[in-house]
């Protein structure tokens, strides 16, 4: 997806602001570090624990036609890691996300990217999802006991990312401490 007019938050080795860059001078440019959000939002539907997946479009340059986490993207220069997350959800799948029920699990360092991970709770909510900026072509709800057999149509990132992948497994115990099955 092109960006035009961005700037993205550039960080420093131990995570502070230290300017932005152009997404475009991204190869050419020696940056330290760049901050991004991802949510994966969660529901509890009948004893079991599903996860929202975003399947991105097949005409993007990066990772096409692969499954993603339900939202995310890069923090743009002076915006909040959160009001990030809010705006990635909104671009790319649709939904407003309300900003004091995004749960934080982790910021953690992949390649060149501090990485703030979310979980949010869609239980109880309406499926209403809009594809507006063609960098989705759908969202599917995949139980966690069907993880595994989901888990080779997931981007590259994700699946060798052991973070991600503990704290999907994490996060599906608290959400089984909170809906009582624990």
């Amino acid at each position: 997806m092109e960006h035009p007019g961005e700037i993205w938050q550039e960080l420093g080795y131990n995570g502070e602001q230290i300017g932005g860059i152009e997404p475009a001078k991204l190869e050419e440019h020696e940056i330290k570090l760049f901050s991004a959000s991802i949510v994966m939002m969660y529901r509890y539907k009948n004893g079991e624990v599903e996860y929202l997946f975003q399947h991105r479009s097949k005409f993007l340059k990066a990772n096409p036609d692969k499954w993603d986490t339900s939202a995310g993207g890069h923090v743009n220069l002076d915006e909040s890691k959160v009001d990030a997350m809010v705006r990635e959800a909104r671009e790319e799948i649709g939904v407003e996300l309300e900003r004091d029920k995004l749960e934080l699990a982790a910021t953690y360092l992949r390649w060149k990217i501090m990485t703030n991970l979310y979980f949010y709770d869609w239980t109880g909510r309406e499926d209403v999802f809009h594809f507006d900026d063609e960098e989705v072509e759908e969202v599917k709800w995949v139980k966690y006991s069907e993880l595994e057999e989901f888990w080779p149509n997931i981007k590259e990132s994700l699946t060798g990312n052991t973070v991600f992948r503990y704290y999907l497994k994490e996060w599906k115990t608290k959400i089984l401490e909170k809906y009582g099955d624990l």
